[in-house]
């Protein structure tokens, strides 16, 4: 079947679903039949040759995706395959995306680039720039705007006056600590060196995760929407909504057992709010379900699974 662009999201998070149950259960999955209708993907597979499972995937970025993204998310997927790539690109939240050159094979050579991490996703570095501005030599306060904003706190009585740090290129900081140290120690040390409303450039990496998918061409996940205070509620609101669409897929076939998977945002995947949302929720929306797992910057993590040997395949032949 020929690729259509932008890819669905619901697609990426069925394969990523593939992978972590694989993993789980040594057992292989074939997919049957599938079907897509604005945010709910839907998929009969067979499990180990022998039983069914039914796959219903929500999928919440929908709810925040706009015309000029979907036509970037639409470039960047066409420039990755142009290259050969097979990878799901996670976008953390509110990072726009190239929709032109040079942007496109900038990123192109970041996945290029990109070192495997501990968990066994990529990560992929783009060359950034911050710039730290002295506004007045007493106090001891950097004020920070852009993606070190929630991290102010660490140059507090280390810098010797007053700052301002633009990090507005920066959405994703890197996986290691270690470099995170490293990153704050270079702005505090950039701030001995200018004078009153000069201003230092500190190079750096804005650091993105994917997924490699081995083949079957690439998928590249996010959204325009910055965090903020109404993404919760609107969170919930979308949820449900999805919820109650899928409940017809309940009473559908006769299926060995059923997984609910919620596709989401997040910047980095300990700080998804997906699950949050669905623990709030009224919980017969999703009691149906032998499987509950949300997927956001990466991650596959369950939230609902039963014990070992309750699903037929888990139990020995």
């Amino acid at each position: 079947m020929a690729r259509v662009y932008p890819s669905d999201p619901g697609v990426a998070a069925l394969r990523l679903f593939q992978s972590w149950f694989g993993g789980h259960y040594a057992r292989s999955l074939a997919i049957d039949e599938t079907d897509s209708d604005d945010g709910l993907y839907t998929a009969s597979l067979t499990v180990g040759r022998r039983w069914t499972l039914s796959v219903t995937i929500l999928n919440t970025l929908l709810a925040g995706a706009s015309v000029q993204y979907e036509a970037a998310r639409a470039a960047v997927e066409r420039r990755l395959d142009a290259e050969d790539r097979s990878i799901v690109l996670w976008a953390p939240r509110g990072a726009p995306l190239p929709a032109a050159e040079p942007g496109l094979s900038e990123v192109a050579l970041a996945v290029e680039r990109a070192n495997t991490i501990e968990d066994g996703r990529l990560e992929v570095r783009r060359p950034i720039e911050l710039y730290l501005r002295r506004v007045d030599t007493t106090g001891s306060v950097v004020t920070v705007l852009g993606g070190l904003s929630a991290h102010w706190a660490q140059f507090t009585n280390r810098v010797p006056g007053s700052f301002q740090l633009n990090s507005g290129q920066l959405f994703r900081l890197p996986h290691s600590q270690e470099e995170r140290d490293d990153l704050a120690d270079r702005i505090v040390l950039a701030a001995g060196q200018p004078g009153v409303d000069d201003t230092e450039t500190i190079r750096t990496e804005d650091c993105w995760t994917a997924n490699d998918l081995g083949d079957g061409g690439s998928f590249v996940l996010g959204t325009p929407e910055p965090e903020n205070d109404e993404q919760s509620a609107a969170l919930r609101r979308t949820l449900r909504k999805l919820l109650k669409r899928a409940e017809p897929r309940l009473r559908e076939g006769t299926f060995d057992a059923r997984a609910l998977v919620v596709l989401g945002a997040a910047t980095y995947a300990d700080e998804e709010k997906l699950t949050w949302a669905l623990r709030g929720m009224d919980p017969s929306l999703y009691a149906g379900y032998d499987i509950l797992a949300v997927c956001a910057d990466g991650v596959v993590k369950t939230l609902l699974q039963p014990g070992r040997s309750t699903l037929p395949w888990d139990a020995p032949l």
